[in-house]
C-alpha cells in the first residue's frame, strides 16, 4: 500500500513545466525505492520497538513526506531553485538512511543484529557501486549520442574553425600529447625519487616532517593555483630574465630584417644576432628571396624596377619588419607560455599524487625483503634498486596512471598559463604556443551554437580514447615489470 500511495503521488506531480519523461521515471523509481525501504523498516520494527526506534521511524516518515511535498510543487524546472531540488533529494536520502540505521541496530540476538548489519552494509555498497556505474553509463551514452554526428577522421586531421562542419582538434591533440609527455618525464622520476628518499633514506627529523606536511598540503591545492604559480615561475621567471617577447637567454633562433622588392615579394636579410640595429639595404647585398634562394639585390630609383631582385630606394631605406625562424631545438629563458611551461605546470599538479602513491607502494613491500637483502651484504641503494623498487613497481605505475589521467583532463592551470583557445598550428619546439583538448572542448562548449556542442562531445570521445590508450600502455609496462618479481 505504501508503494502504491507514493507512486500515485509521484505520477500526479505536475511535470508540465519542462521536465522530461526520463526525469519522471527517475523520480518514480526513487520514490518506490524509498517507499520499499520505509515499508520494510516498519515491518521489521514490529510492536516490540521502544520509544527511540518508533521516534526514528516517525522522523523518517516525516522526511519522506516532506520530500514528496517538494516534488509535488507545480512549476517549471527553471522556476524551482537549485538548492530546493538539492534539499528535496537530501530529505529523501535522510529518510532511507534513518530506516537503514534502525534496521541495522534492531532488537534481537547479537548474531541476528550482526547479520542484519552485514546485509545492510553489503546492500549499501552494492547500491552505491551500481549507482556509480549507471551514472557513468548515462554520461557516456549521452556523449556518444550527441557527438556521433561529427565523429570522423576529419575531426582529428582538421584545425579549429569557425564552421562546425570543418572544425577539428589537430592542434589541440598535438598540444595535449606534448604537454602530457613532458609532464610524465618530469613528474614520475621526481615523484618516485622523492618517495624513495622519504621511505628508504630519510630519518624522522624536522625536515622530513616539514616535507610530509607540504606534500599533504600540495595535494589539496586547487589546480588553478598551480596555473598562477606556473605563470609567475616558468612563463615569466619572476621577471628577472626580461620579458617573454625579448628573453635574456635565447639560442636556436635566426633573425631577419625583411624588405619589399619592386615586385612586392619579401626579401630577408640574415642578421648576426637579434640586437643588430636596422640598416639600409645596399646594392650587392645577398638576401633570401621569396623561394628560399639567395638573391643579390640592386637598389633602383622609386618606380624604376619591377623584378624580385630589385628594391626601390624608399623600400631599401629601412626594413618593414623583423622576423625570426626557430629551430626544433629552440630554447629561451624565461620559457613563456609554451609547451615546456605547460608540461611543468601539469607536473606540479600531479606530483603530490605520484609521491603519495609511490610511498604507499613502498610501504606495502615486506620489511623481511629489505632485511634479507641487507643481510646478504647489499648496500641500501642495491637493496632499493633490486628488491624494493621492483616489488613496488605495480603500485607505482597504478598511481602514475591515475596522476596522468588527471593531468590530461586539466584545463584551469593551462587557461591561466596560456589563455589561448584558438590555434591553427601544431607545436614545433618546446617554446612554441599550444592549446590542449580540454581548452578546445571548453571553448566549443561555451558557444551558443548547438553544432559546436556536438563537436565538443566528439572531442570528448577522442580525449577518452587517447586517455585509455596511454593507460593501456602504462598497464602493459606495469605487467611486464611485475613478471620477474612474481
Amino acid at each position: 500500500m505504501t508503494v502504491a500511495i507514493i507512486a500515485s503521488s509521484a505520477l500526479s506531480t505536475d511535470f508540465s513545466g519542462g521536465v522530461t519523461a526520463f526525469e519522471s521515471v527517475l523520480v518514480v523509481l526513487g520514490l518506490v525505492a524509498s517507499a520499499i525501504t520505509i515499508g520494510l523498516g516498519f515491518r521489521w520494527a514490529g510492536a516490540s520497538r521502544g520509544v527511540m526506534e518508533r521516534s526514528i521511524l516517525l522522523v523518517a516518515a516525516v522526511l519522506l513526506m516532506l520530500s514528496l511535498l517538494g516534488l509535488s510543487v507545480s512549476g517549471s524546472a527553471s522556476e524551482r531553485a537549485a538548492w530546493f531540488d538539492f534539499l528535496d533529494g537530501l530529505l529523501a536520502f535522510a529518510s532511507v538512511a534513518a530506516v537503514a540505521a534502525l534496521c541495522a541496530g534492531g532488537t534481537g540476538s547479537l548474531a541476528r543484529r550482526r547479520r542484519v548489519m552485514d546485509g545492510a552494509f553489503k546492500f549499501f555498497a552494492i547500491s552505491v557501486t551500481c549507482l556509480s556505474v549507471v551514472a557513468l553509463g548515462l554520461l557516456l551514452t549521452s556523449v556518444l549520442y550527441l557527438g556521433w554526428e561529427y565523429l570522423s577522421w576529419d575531426l582529428v586531421t582538421n584545425y579549429a574553425s569557425r564552421l562546425p562542419e570543418k572544425a577539428g582538434i589537430r592542434a589541440a591533440l598535438a598540444g595535449t600529447i606534448w604537454i602530457c609527455v613532458i609532464c610524465a618525464l618530469v613528474a614520475i622520476p621526481v615523484g618516485v625519487a622523492t618517495a624513495i628518499y622519504l621511505e628508504e633514506y630519510a630519518t624522522d627529523s624536522k625536515l622530513t616532517r616539514l616535507i610530509d606536511l607540504n606534500i599533504s598540503n600540495l595535494a589539496g591545492v586547487p589546480s588553478i593555483v598551480y596555473g598562477i604559480i606556473g605563470l609567475t615561475v616558468f612563463a615569466r621567471f619572476f621577471g628577472v630574465l626580461g620579458p617573454i617577447n625579448d628573453p635574456a637567454i635565447q639560442f636556436g633562433a635566426t633573425h631577419y630584417d625583411e624588405y619589399l622588392s619592386a615586385a612586392g615579394d619579401p626579401l630577408r636579410l640574415k642578421l648576426a644576432h637579434r640586437h643588430v640595429e636596422p640598416r639600409a639595404l645596399k646594392a650587392g647585398d645577398t638576401v633570401i628571396g621569396p623561394r628560399g634562394n639567395d638573391v643579390e639585390v640592386s637598389v633602383v630609383p622609386d618606380n624604376a624596377g619591377e623584378s624580385s631582385h630589385e628594391v626601390w630606394e624608399t623600400d631599401a631605406a629601412e626594413p618593414y619588419q623583423r622576423s625570426v625562424d626557430r629551430s626544433w631545438y629552440y630554447f629561451q629563458l624565461p620559457f613563456g607560455g609554451g609547451v615546456l611551461a605547460g608540461g611543468l605546470v601539469l607536473a606540479l599538479v600531479v606530483l603530490p599524487i605520484v609521491i603519495v602513491a609511490t610511498r604507499e607502494a613502498l610501504k606495502a613491500v615486506p620489511d623481511s625483503l629489505r632485511e634479507a637483502a641487507l643481510a646478504l651484504g647489499s648496500t641500501r641503494w642495491q637493496m632499493v634498486r633490486s628488491v624494493t623498487l621492483p616489488s613496488a613497481l605495480p603500485g607505482i605505475m597504478t598511481g602514475s596512471i591515475l596522476a596522468f589521467s588527471r593531468a590530461m583532463g586539466e584545463a584551469a592551470p593551462l587557461l591561466v598559463l596560456t589563455g589561448v583557445l584558438f590555434i591553427r598550428f601544431t607545436p614545433q619546439h618546446l617554446m612554441d604556443d599550444f592549446t590542449a583538448m580540454p581548452l578546445q572542448i571548453y571553448n566549443w562548449a561555451g558557444r551558443p551554437q548547438a553544432e559546436f556542442h556536438a563537436v565538443a562531445a566528439s572531442s570528448i570521445i577522442v580525449l577518452l580514447l587517447v586517455l585509455l590508450s596511454f593507460n593501456a600502455l602504462a598497464i602493459v609496462i606495469r605487467e611486464w615489470f611485475q613478471k620477474p618479481t612474481q
